[in-house]
């Protein structure tokens, strides 16, 4: 099963969501983005997707957090 990645990164002075190269949101911090990014990952599992969330950090290497799965409906 494929894998949502939403991307957080700094972009002359604002921390962009994106999703497969689609800016989805600006922020004025990481952390504001983070958080943004870290609920579309969560509504993402809420309609079956697998996601994760993949912050670029000032040295440029990306920080990846745990797969957010899909949860079991009716068991």
């Amino acid at each position: 099963m494929p894998i949502q990645e939403y991307v957080v990164r700094e972009r002359d002075g604002l921390w962009e969501v994106r999703l497969e190269g689609r800016l989805l949101s600006g922020q004025s911090t990481q952390m504001r983005a983070y958080y943004v990014a870290e609920a579309l990952a969560h509504a993402a599992a809420l309609r079956g997707k697998r996601s994760k969330v993949l912050v670029g950090d000032l040295d440029g290497g990306p920080i990846e957090f745990p797969t957010v799965e899909p949860q079991a409906v009716g068991k």
